[in-house]
């Protein structure tokens, strides 16, 4: 796995974070998914989900809003309340359309969610209804 220009690398891990991340894939030479601990040298990276993945109780309809994120087309369901600090990262990498095998699309910090509803590329839409209609992102 490496980096490419078009890597989503803006979910505030550090550099030596990222570079730990690229070594321990390095061998990688497919679409892969993987939430891994960083090591407690590495420090911990900002987590914006919130609902019972995070060990919450739901997110009311109360707190929340819908807003598009981004550049997106479709909106996410947001909250108000702040990240928290966690040492756990999902990275998500795979092959580009520049012929490399395997670049690092996005790594953030927290588990692996499933697709926003209003994504396109969303392939379980009632999955991904019932999981947001309890989980909200800082926003």
């Amino acid at each position: 796995m490496k980096l490419h220009t078009e890597s989503h690398v803006d979910h505030g891990l550090t550099q030596p974070q990222l570079d730990w991340l690229l070594e321990r894939y390095a061998d990688r030479s497919e679409f892969f998914i993987d939430t891994v601990e960083l090591p407690e040298g590495l420090g911990d990276v900002p987590c914006g989900l919130h609902g019972p993945i995070m060990g919450d109780d739901p997110v009311p309809d109360s707190e929340c809003r819908d807003e598009v994120r981004g550049d997106r087309e479709w909106t996410s369901r947001l909250c108000d309340r702040p990240e928290r600090r966690v040492r756990t990262v999902t990275v998500i990498a795979g092959p580009h359309d520049d012929g490399s095998p395997c670049v690092l699309y996005t790594a953030f910090g927290g588990p692996l969610a499933p697709q926003e509803p209003g994504d396109p590329r969303c392939r379980d839409r009632d999955e991904s209804r019932k999981f947001w209609a309890e989980h909200a992102l800082t926003g």
